[in-house]
């Protein structure tokens, strides 16, 4: 294996471990002190692989970006009505709230110290809002998607409603994913359905 894989993967191991803590402890009460414990190293060693507490959650936000633009690509590329392709977003979307990297993302999104890595946390959550916005208003022209269902609205309260999920489900409690993905499917996609 290559050097900067090796380096990767520990990263990865480092922000997914963070992560997972400041979902648990909080972000302000987790410090770089437990996060090197985690992994057995000093924390020198994690000024290696990140710059300060803060770059783990720019970092995180990163590989939530990447993976979010993904899906939406993903579910664009099929085509379909855009009814169809909403669907396809939120069932994934769900799956995806499950990872602890991007259940970081959603519960600190915006939370920076720092101006610029602020305004670019907010920027980006805006560009997937406006992805998903323009999904629905296909869905209206189309005819898939219920005529007056404001694609402004119902983005933010699909947001709303999904990003919720990152605060009180957990894999252990009396639903699974596929049932927990059931009901919101119902609720939420069949609510706005033509």
């Amino acid at each position: 294996m290559k050097r900067e894989e090796k380096r990767q993967q520990k990263l990865d191991a480092i922000l997914r471990h963070a992560a997972k803590a400041f979902m648990e402890k909080g972000y302000y009460k987790t410090s770089l002190d437990d996060i090197a414990k985690m992994h057995n190293v000093t924390k020198p060693t994690l000024y290696y692989y990140i710059k300060n507490k803060e770059d783990i959650l720019v970092k995180c936000e990163e590989v939530a970006s990447e993976r979010i633009n993904g899906l939406l690509d993903k579910v664009m590329e099929k085509g379909g009505t855009g009814y169809a392709q909403l669907y396809g977003f939120i069932k994934d979307y769900i799956t995806l709230l499950n990872d602890d990297i991007i259940r970081c993302h959603v519960r600190h999104r915006g939370q920076r110290e720092n101006d610029a890595a602020r305004d670019a946390s907010l920027k980006m959550h805006r560009g997937i809002e406006s992805r998903v916005r323009a999904i629905i208003a296909r869905g209206v022209e189309d005819g898939s998607i219920r005529r007056d269902a404001h694609p402004v609205i119902n983005a933010i309260l699909l947001f709303d409603a999904l990003n919720g999920i990152t605060a009180w489900y957990r894999e252990d409690g009396a639903l699974d994913m596929k049932a927990l993905t059931e009901q919101i499917l119902t609720l939420v996609a069949k609510g706005i359905e033509a």
